[in-house]
């Protein structure tokens, strides 16, 4: 008897999501002090990475629910975001089937805006454009505008927006 899509679902994604979880707690052993060094700007990365990974893999399972998202009192999950994804978005409809999708994310070291472009079938999302809040800048020059390539997944131009001294305000 054929295996039902559900039943496969289950299946496959239970065996990946226990794989990825062992690798997370192998990676999470790289944290020993005892047997590495690294800084903080490095396990940001990581994590940074990460998160990115984490948000375009569940962004594929909502691409479905671009435009139709409704909102509802009875059922939280309805209306957890208008149009599927964990931050505020908005998607712009290209004339080649494409999208642009504008994202906001809340994230307390580098809150940001990106710009992805996604696929006509939401099957590939890739960045294209962000600017982001970098505390790790000095005063007046914590805004920078990142704009990305294709070919690397390091920004292609990462520049400050506010060049001069500020005043203050």
């Amino acid at each position: 008897m054929k295996e039902s899509k559900e039943s496969l679902f289950k299946r496959i994604v239970e065996a990946r999501v226990n794989k990825i979880t062992a690798m997370l707690r192998l990676l999470g052993n790289c944290s020993f002090k005892g047997n590495y060094e690294y800084s903080d700007e490095q396990v940001e990365k990581v994590f940074q990475k990460l998160q990115r990974e984490l948000t375009k893999t569940y962004n594929r399972y909502k691409c479905e629910l671009h435009g139709k998202g409704r909102f509802s009192l009875t059922n939280p999950e309805a209306s957890y975001s208008s149009d599927g994804y964990a931050f505020p978005s908005i998607i712009l409809p290209l004339p080649n089937g494409q999208r642009l999708r504008a994202s906001a994310d809340d994230d307390e070291s580098y809150p940001a805006i990106s710009i992805w472009l996604q696929s006509d079938d939401c099957e590939d999302e890739q960045s294209v454009a962000f600017v982001e809040y970098n505390c790790e800048h000095e005063r007046g020059q914590e805004i920078h505008i990142g704009v990305c390539s294709s070919e690397s997944e390091d920004p292609y131009m990462y520049v400050p927006y506010n060049k001069g001294e500020q005043d203050d305000r």
